[in-house]
């Protein structure tokens, strides 16, 4: 009799998460489904129950829907019907703004985070053992986080905007607030394979949803200053793609690589005709990047792979060069970076005279919640924040950290390229190698395209870099290259 009742016990978290599960499922359905908040709450035992099974598969499930979704809505679709699209889901959104909980001012996807981090401390308690690892290239993180932070608290106590201010900073909070998480959760070499996967057959499908799009919703017809992908879709295809090619180099995860190599295509297809132009700069700096990163043998491999794809490039431009054909925007708008007199670009150098202006007025940096200096004024803009982020978001850092703050937080991000390179060179294992060095240019990428386009304030693309970065601390140790981490018994 007592076997028989201990057999259909169960433990206290279980019993705990089924009573939530019912809890949230009868208040789903009470509020409807006229709002979002309804499908939110449904959602929640899902993800509490994938959180609590293992933290880093509540992890992948977020890093899975960031990267599928959209942040914000795309001017050229916006009204229309899309099939396959994610635009409208709302993990970016504030929660007060489609619940009945008014006074948080977190999204979706901070809950999550939180989530994840109490999921990993409880049951690190309960085990006795709480694992605690160091984030990668741990000083020049502190410094990182400590910069701006200053600088936010710097600026709010001079008067800054909070509003502004947080909205300045959130996505840098994701980046090097992942930086430190990935490194706690992915514990198991499974683990590394799950979020390459991920991350694969995430922006695979939105490459896809974006060629849809252009073809059969907009037909092709797609003005210059327009797009129908958001603009940091692109700017993430470069590192995956470069990963293929390092694949192929190691010879190494078969299944992985070959999934990558059948949705390259459709990246590479997609990234040429998003016409964003910091992609385009990103992709042709990277290369070479990756051609001093690895060996000597592999550069030589990836020299002959390089050269039929410049001569295919070549071809391409000389037979659709001048034409009116749709395939030649993309030479078009490649060709707009070098013309002065186009708005976008006349637009940028009189935003650059400010940045610099602001400065020279405030080496020590204006910190978060202040507008730039105007020294030449500028057409407003649809964006609201047009005063507080620039379009360059490296000098961004600098005009709000001040110089010292700029050096801090651009060492940081030299810091991950010079480890991640160092720990190629140094890895036997052909698949954590591959993964190690596109880190590296991976932080380069995202610098290079920040400089001309707003991409260090977007949540996606930093959610995915903080992600790889994060990667690089538990290569390391698998590899035989750090220390091993402590684990704390409470």
């Amino acid at each position: 009799m007592r076997a028989a009742i201990s057999a259909v016990c169960v433990r206290p978290d279980e019993a705990f998460l089924i009573g939530l599960t019912g809890l949230f499922l009868v208040t789903g359905l009470t509020l409807g489904g006229q709002t979002p908040a309804a499908y939110l709450v449904i959602a929640l035992p899902i993800v509490v129950g994938v959180t609590w099974w293992r933290p880093v598969y509540g992890f992948a499930l977020l890093l899975g829907l960031a990267l599928i979704t959209e942040e914000f809505e795309i001017g050229t679709l916006a009204g229309t019907i899309q099939p396959f699209s994610l635009q409208m889901l709302p993990i970016f959104r504030n929660l007060k703004d489609y619940t009945p909980f008014t006074g948080i001012a977190a999204n979706a996807v901070e809950i999550w985070v939180v989530l994840l981090v109490g999921t990993w401390l409880i049951q690190g308690v309960l085990a006795h053992r709480l694992r605690l690892a160091p984030p990668p290239c741990t000083v020049a993180w502190i410094l990182a986080v400590l910069t701006i932070a200053l600088a936010f608290g710097i600026g709010i106590a001079a008067g800054g905007d909070v509003k502004p201010a947080l909205w300045e900073v959130r996505a840098l909070g994701y980046l090097l607030g992942l930086a430190w998480l990935v490194p706690q959760i992915v514990q198991r070499r499974s683990d590394l394979h799950l979020i390459l996967w991920v991350v694969t057959l995430a922006l695979g499908l939105k490459a896809l949803q974006g060629l849809y799009r252009y073809f059969v919703i907009l037909r092709t017809e797609l003005d210059l200053n327009e797009t129908f992908m958001a603009h940091e879709d692109p700017v993430m295809f470069v590192p995956l793609l470069l990963l293929g090619i390092v694949l192929i180099h190691e010879r190494a995860a078969p299944a992985l690589r070959r999934a990558i190599l059948v949705s390259a295509p459709v990246m590479l297809l997609a990234l040429m005709l998003t016409q964003r132009r910091a992609a385009y700069v990103s992709f042709g700096v990277c290369a070479p990047f990756l051609a001093l990163a690895v060996s000597a043998v592999a550069r030589r491999k990836l020299l002959r792979l390089l050269v039929p794809c410049l001569l295919v490039a070549a071809a391409y431009a000389l037979a659709f060069a001048g034409s009116s054909s749709p395939w030649a925007r993309p030479i078009e708008r490649a060709l707009s970076l070098l013309d002065p007199a186009k708005s976008s670009n006349l637009y940028r150098i009189l935003e650059l005279e400010n940045l610099q202006y602001t400065i020279q007025t405030h080496p020590w940096g204006i910190g978060f919640g202040h507008p730039y200096e105007m020294h030449r004024s500028l057409p407003k803009l649809g964006f609201p924040l047009y005063e507080y982020i620039p379009h360059n978001e490296v000098m961004w850092i600098w005009v709000k950290a001040g110089t010292i703050g700029f050096i801090l937080v651009m060492f940081f991000f030299a810091r991950v390229v010079a480890d991640s390179t160092w720990t190629y060179r140094h890895l036997p294992d052909p698949l954590l190698g591959a993964v190690a060095v596109v880190i590296g240019l991976a932080v380069v990428n995202q610098l290079v395209a920040s400089y001309y386009d707003l991409q260090l304030t977007y949540s996606r693309n930093m959610i995915y870099l903080g992600t790889l970065i994060g990667l690089l601390r538990p290569i390391q140790e698998w590899g035989g290259l750090a220390a091993t981490t402590p684990r704390w018994r409470l």
